[in-house]
């Protein structure tokens, strides 16, 4: 495969090639929320919300982490929704593999992920 064929090959996948706000849309249109229905559900202000579609801002962790369990993503969504702006949830990484646990069990309650940061000492880095 030359150069061309790999650069053609990749950007034909819209779901690894599109831009975070793109991917966003993407991700809300497939799990059915609307933009107040996602920002309400993970508790960010219409500013941020704003402010992040606009690319006015680069969303922190934690926001991404509240957009993931807002729209209830699975691994594979999560992994590229932080990607697109250089997150990662390492293995190495208490806090990053609680929130993969939870992630991969299906717990999206924001409090029952907070139960397992503040039982491994994460009390700092609490998600509201």
């Amino acid at each position: 495969m030359d150069l061309a064929d790999y650069i053609a090959f990749h950007k034909e996948n819209k779901e690894k090639s599109c831009d975070l706000v793109e991917y966003l849309y993407y991700l809300m249109d497939n799990h059915g929320l609307s933009a107040p229905e996602l920002y309400n559900k993970a508790n960010l202000s219409r500013q941020l919300y704003s402010s992040i579609i606009s690319g006015k801002s680069k969303p922190s962790l934690p926001t991404l982490i509240k957009i993931a369990f807002a729209l209830r993503l699975n691994t594979h969504e999560c992994k590229l929704l932080l990607k697109k702006t250089s997150y990662t949830l390492s293995s190495s990484s208490t806090y990053s593999l609680i929130v993969r646990y939870c992630i991969e069990n299906g717990i999206y309650d924001l409090n029952a992920l907070n139960r397992y940061l503040s039982a491994y000492g994460y009390e700092d880095r609490l998600i509201y």
